[in-house]
């Protein structure tokens, strides 16, 4: 199985993602804070050395209320008992296509820290080229000292600004990345409506990576194909949506990759406009 490279991929901002070499190279830096951002269970199986799982890879105000980010006091306990502080580098991987390595990298942008990494084709390539993996779970981390920023709001949308764009307001582009049975209706994920935000164009989140038993994000001219086939506009302000702010984290980085200048993710998502009967949608059942 051949891989393009990371710089054979020709991205706009290709510093937050970092080759198998990269961390096999650099796994003994003292700096560097690596994170295993699956469940406990594939954690014990196999993981990179001197990784720590996480307890919530979505990085929600609880494990019980999935709508919205945690709170900047929040945030700071929980990236300061994984170790990590400012001056720390963090790399996030998984076994999901890089889906909840992306969602940390959102998150962490969005309190002001830029040095974070993604693991290119996270484990699933790294056990692909069989480097070294252990199953003693063992390590803690030391705490740390993780002082957000204010959020950045360029990278974030809420409920308010999709409604500005729903009701009329000009320059902004919806992208919904959920499942086509999301969309139409057909699956609910537990909410009591179904449908899509008024305007919104769709493309489920995995057409952004390749496919295979290894997948990886597609190159930087494939997604611009992708975003000329729904007619988007890499300049003019985009926002993505999902269900939680999980997938659509995915994709913002995806389209920032790419070249979009300007990309949004709204947290909340279809969580937040399915639920609240005040939200216009267009509903396909």
């Amino acid at each position: 199985m051949k891989f393009l490279s990371i710089e054979e991929r020709k991205y706009h901002h290709d510093d937050i993602l970092v080759s198998t070499d990269w961390l096999e190279s650099n796994l003994k830096d003292p700096s560097l804070v690596i994170l295993d951002l699956d469940s406990s269970d594939d954690y014990s199986k196999g993981h990179i050395e001197g990784s720590i799982n996480v307890i919530d890879n979505y990085f929600k105000t609880s494990l019980d209320d999935r709508t919205h980010v945690q709170t900047s006091s929040q945030i700071s306990e929980t990236f300061s008992k994984l170790g990590i502080s400012n001056s720390s580098t963090v790399v996030g991987y998984d076994r999901s296509s890089c889906l909840y390595s992306f969602r940390l990298a959102w998150v962490l942008n969005f309190y002001g820290h830029s040095n974070v990494k993604v693991l290119d084709g996270g484990l699933p390539k790294w056990v692909h080229e069989k480097k070294k993996i252990v199953t003693d779970n063992s390590k803690s981390p030391v705490s740390g000292n993780f002082v957000p920023s204010d959020p950045i709001e360029a990278i974030f949308a809420d409920k308010e600004k999709i409604l500005e764009i729903v009701n009329g307001k000009k320059g902004y582009q919806i992208l919904d990345v959920r499942s086509d049975d999301e969309r139409n209706g057909i699956n609910l994920r537990g909410g009591d409506r179904g449908g899509y935000i008024p305007s919104s164009v769709h493309k489920e989140w995995v057409n952004f990576n390749t496919s295979g038993d290894v997948p990886i994000l597609k190159s930087s001219s494939e997604i611009l194909e992708i975003a000329k086939s729904l007619e988007l506009d890499p300049g003019i302000p985009t926002i993505t949506y999902c269900q939680g702010g999980i997938r659509a984290a995915h994709v913002f980085w995806s389209l920032r990759l790419a070249g979009f200048k300007e990309v949004m993710n709204y947290d909340a998502s279809w969580r937040e406009w399915g639920t609240d009967h005040s939200c216009p949608i267009i509903d396909m059942t």
